[in-house]
């Protein structure tokens, strides 16, 4: 029986629904159709357009020092032409100092890894290079055995504070106890942090605070976003 016929036996109301029913379904289907090509082709180009176009805004994340001072030649390891996080350990293996770096893997490395210039540079005094392997043992209990972008370098102790001072900021070192905060030094060589802080009294933030998962995760992981953003698309001012 054609549809025609199917349709003339049917009472009016009923013949009237089956057709509504039949126009929505095409609208349907019309309507998947365009949102597939949408997808498919107008998505990708306005995407590729905004790229070509070179024009990226966002808020740069505030250079705090200029030209800070960099890893000795002898050492192997350099902070130019690297995103680096920077730590300092002192002379004593206390439980903090572990649960710092500790920190530091699980929040920031694991996270940042994936960026072919970052990197970890902890400096460590020369007056007891043992804690190095009692760091790195400490890191294998929790999956940090294989560490390319991290790096212990071994120091004296006035190399240590010639590059603490060179970031101006209010951070002393200490021999046994190292320093809290850990800085972000751009490919430049340039210290990188805020100046709109709202935890700080003066807005300024030169360093984070690795015993403090919250200021790892929601300043640290942010502003380490911001600084490889602009390395990749070569915003300039």
């Amino acid at each position: 029986m054609s549809t025609f016929f199917a349709f003339r036996e049917l009472p009016s109301w009923q013949l009237y629904y089956k057709m509504i029913k039949m126009e929505t379904n095409t609208n349907s289907k019309q309507l998947k159709k365009f949102a597939i090509l949408f997808a498919t082709f107008v998505v990708p180009l306005l995407f590729f357009l905004f790229l070509a176009s070179g024009k990226v805004n966002f808020n740069k994340l505030p250079v705090l020092t200029e030209r800070v001072q960099n890893i000795p030649a002898r050492t192997d390891v350099s902070l130019y032409n690297k995103v680096s996080v920077v730590s300092v350990v002192g002379s004593t293996s206390s439980v903090d100092a572990y649960q710092k770096v500790l920190n530091l893997y699980q929040v920031v490395y694991k996270y940042a890894a994936k960026y072919e210039k970052f990197q970890i540079v902890t400096l460590v005094p020369d007056t007891d290079k043992t804690i190095i392997d009692k760091l790195q043992k400490e890191l294998a209990l929790v999956g940090g055995e294989s560490l390319d972008k991290w790096h212990f370098v071994v120091l004296s102790v006035s190399e240590i504070d010639t590059i603490v001072n060179s970031f101006e900021s209010k951070a002393t070192y200490d021999l046994e106890e190292g320093i809290s905060e850990v800085f972000v030094v751009d490919e430049q060589l340039n210290l990188r942090g805020r100046t709109d802080d709202e935890d700080t009294e003066s807005g300024v933030l030169f360093g984070y605070n690795a015993g403090e998962v919250a200021v790892l995760k929601n300043k640290l992981r942010d502003d380490l976003d911001v600084v490889f953003y602009e390395s990749i698309y070569a915003v300039k001012e």
